[in-house]
């Protein structure tokens, strides 16, 4: 299904069956299972500090990818950060990677592309490369949770693809069984899931699935826990002295921070972490000049304790709840 042949853009002749990665200078570029291309690691915003400051020295330090959404209320700053890096001729809109998502408010087929054109007008945008569906879980604008089919959706999703104001389509939140509902009554795959993956929750059964259908996974809060304690703890695990973290580090010459996100590649995802700091930023980027072994990312996968950083646990009660099955 995904053995179509692509040439690479303009600057390489080199040729590669879909889903192999190529390298760019600073990151591989990966292709969706649509012929699209994504970059192999991205800047997520959600709850930064200074987001227009955070997107605007992110694009700077050569992030491609910017992970956006509604829900995270601050689209404007992040699209105002985007159009001065453009006028200012540091990138071009051509080369940047912009994902939106559908919030829960705009479920319904018919409102679909209203919730696309709001989230594009905040961000002074025309069109997303990737648009997600947030989560599976429709509700109203005053948090009351409705009943929507999430496949009725998608099918409103597949719309906005056919008129062109998204190049890509993909679901983020989703477990399996939600996924395959989407598979069996759907005419596009989804090109992505985007997911919590990170050393304390390796989410192994659903990436396996994702994988094995083709579909890209993006690991948001792909550090984890890591970032959220302090060295010497005793809560959740792994904490950034940890002893098998930092042999790694020694042993490859990076930061433990970095061994965690090369982590997430080298499981063959896409990992989004955020950050206000522009040294961290510029770290994050420097993980594609070494790979961890097979044994190496396995024993980092024996640091599961099945927890999330975020839970969503104000939609226990939803109908299509989706952290109930993998």
């Amino acid at each position: 299904m995904y053995s179509v042949e692509k040439r690479f853009d303009e600057k390489s002749t080199e040729k590669r069956t879909r889903g192999q990665e190529v390298h760019s200078k600073q990151f591989p570029i990966y292709e969706l299972n649509d012929a699209n291309e994504v970059p192999g690691i991205g800047l997520g915003t959600f709850i930064l500090k200074t987001p227009y400051e955070s997107v605007y020295n992110a694009i700077k330090a050569g992030y491609r990818y910017i992970d956006t959404a509604l829900f995270f209320r601050n689209e404007a700053e992040v699209g105002r950060a985007i159009s001065d890096a453009i006028n200012q001729g540091i990138v071009t809109r051509k080369e940047l990677f912009i994902t939106g998502k559908l919030w829960n408010t705009y479920h319904e087929r018919d409102r679909v592309e209203l919730g696309l054109r709001r989230s594009l007008q905040n961000l002074s945008l025309s069109y997303f490369d990737l648009y997600e569906m947030h989560t599976p879980m429709a509700e109203t604008e005053d948090g009351v949770f409705t009943c929507t089919d999430y496949v009725d959706t998608w099918k409103g999703m597949e719309d906005l693809q056919k008129k062109k104001l998204v190049k890509s389509i993909g679901v983020a939140n989703f477990n399996s069984k939600q996924i395959n509902r989407i598979l069996a009554n759907c005419d596009v795959v989804p090109a992505v899931n985007e997911i919590e993956v990170n050393p304390s929750f390796p989410n192994l059964a659903l990436v396996s699935y994702c994988q094995q259908h083709g579909i890209k996974v993006i690991a948001f809060s792909p550090m984890g826990y890591i970032v959220l304690r302090q060295p010497g703890g005793n809560s959740k695990k792994p904490y950034p002295d940890d002893p098998y973290l930092t042999k790694l580090a020694q042993k490859y010459k990076k930061t433990v921070y970095q061994i965690v996100l090369r982590y997430s590649v080298d499981r063959g995802f896409i990992p989004i972490p955020r950050s206000d700091n522009p040294d961290h930023m510029k770290e994050n980027l420097d993980i594609f000049d070494f790979k961890l072994t097979q044994k190496e990312v396995q024993k980092i996968n024996e640091f599961d304790i099945n927890s999330r950083v975020f839970d969503f646990g104000q939609f226990n009660n939803h109908l299509h709840f989706s952290f109930n099955h993998p």
